[in-house]
C-alpha cells in the first residue's frame, strides 16, 4: 500500500508531466509559423534521443539502461509515436491552442475504450454514458471552428493522434518493468527520426535553427520523464493517469490568451464541461482498479 507521501509524489509527477506537455504543445504551435511538420518532428526526435543518452551518462555513467531489451515493445512504442506526433502537429496547424488542448481531453475516452479491449480492464455502467458525454463535448468543440469539410481533416488528425497516443501508453503499461523507462524514452522517437530524415533539407534547417526550436524537445523530454515512469508504476491504472490530462486545460487557456489573444466562446465551454464530466466519470471508474493493483 502506498503512503500518503508516495501518493502525493506520484500525483505531483503526473501533474508536472502534463504541464510540461502543455508547454511543449504551445511551443510547437508557435514553431509551425516558421517550420514545417517534418523539421519540427526531426529536430524533436534527434534532441530527445540526445538528451536521454546524456542523462544516462551523467547520472549512471553508462548507456546500459537504454540498450534495446525488447525490440518488439520498442518497435511498437516507436511506431505509435510516429503516428501520434505526425497527427498531433497536423491537427495543431489548423486548430487553436485551446481547441487543441480541449480536444486532447478526449484522451481518457479513447484510453478507456482501448484499455477495455486490450488491457482487459472491466467496464462499469458509468463508462458508456461517460463515452457519450465525451463524444458530445468533442462535437460541440468542432462546431465552434467548423469551416465546412475543408477543415474536417484537422479533426480527423486529432482523433488519429489520440488513438495512436493511447496505444503508445497502453504499450508502456503492458511492458511494465520488463523494459527500463530510460530505454523506452530513448527509443520512443527512433522511427520519427528515420522517417523524417530523408524528407528534410538539413542545410535549410541548420540556417534557421533557433533556441525556440530546441525548447520544444526539452519540454517534451521532461514531460516523458514524468509520464513514462508514472505509467510504469504498478499502483496506477492507465485510465486514472490519462484522466489527469484535464489539468492541461488551464494552461492552454492561459497560453492562448497570453500569446494568441484568444478566449473560448460559450459553445466551447459547453463542450469543455461535457468532456471534463466524461473524464471525471472515467477516472472515478478507474480509481478502484488502481487501488486494487
Amino acid at each position: 500500500m502506498l503512503t500518503i507521501s508516495s501518493q502525493g509524489f506520484i500525483t505531483g509527477r503526473i501533474l508536472l508531466g502534463y504541464f510540461l506537455l502543455a508547454s511543449n504543445i504551445a511551443a510547437e504551435k508557435w514553431l509551425l509559423d516558421s517550420y514545417n511538420l517534418f523539421e519540427i518532428n526531426f529536430t524533436t526526435a534527434a534532441m530527445f534521443m540526445i538528451f536521454t543518452a546524456l542523462q544516462e551518462l551523467l547520472t549512471k555513467g553508462s548507456l546500459q539502461q537504454i540498450r534495446p531489451v525488447s525490440w518488439k515493445i520498442l518497435f511498437l512504442l516507436s511506431l505509435f509515436t510516429l503516428g501520434a506526433w505526425s497527427c498531433f502537429l497536423s491537427a495543431l496547424a489548423g486548430l487553436s491552442v485551446f481547441e487543441f488542448g480541449t480536444m486532447s481531453l478526449l484522451s481518457p475516452v479513447i484510453m478507456a475504450i482501448l484499455a477495455i479491449l486490450i488491457l482487459g480492464e472491466k467496464p462499469s455502467p458509468l463508462i458508456w454514458p461517460a463515452i457519450g458525454f465525451g463524444i458530445a463535448g468533442g462535437l460541440f468543440m468542432m462546431q465552434v471552428e467548423w469551416q465546412g469539410w475543408s477543415s474536417a481533416h484537422y479533426y480527423a488528425f486529432m482523433f488519429g493522434a489520440l488513438f495512436f497516443s493511447s496505444l503508445r501508453w497502453i504499450t508502456v503499461k503492458l511492458a511494465g518493468d520488463k523494459v527500463p523507462a530510460s530505454a523506452m524514452i530513448f527509443w520512443e522517437p527512433a522511427l520519427v527520426l528515420v522517417a523524417m530524415g530523408p524528407i528534410i533539407d538539413f542545410a535549410v534547417l541548420w540556417n534557421k535553427m533557433t533556441p525556440m526550436l530546441i525548447s520544444a524537445p526539452v519540454l517534451l523530454f521532461l514531460s516523458r520523464q514524468c509520464l513514462v515512469r508514472s505509467y510504469q508504476s504498478t499502483v496506477t491504472s492507465a485510465t486514472s493517469i490519462s484522466a489527469m490530462i484535464y489539468t492541461k486545460l488551464g494552461w492552454f487557456l492561459l497560453f492562448g490568451y497570453l500569446f494568441w489573444d484568444s478566449l473560448p466562446e460559450p459553445l466551447e465551454w459547453l463542450g469543455v464541461c461535457l468532456i471534463i464530466l466524461s473524464s471525471w466519470m472515467i477516472v472515478s471508474r478507474g480509481t478502484p482498479s488502481a487501488n486494487s493493483e
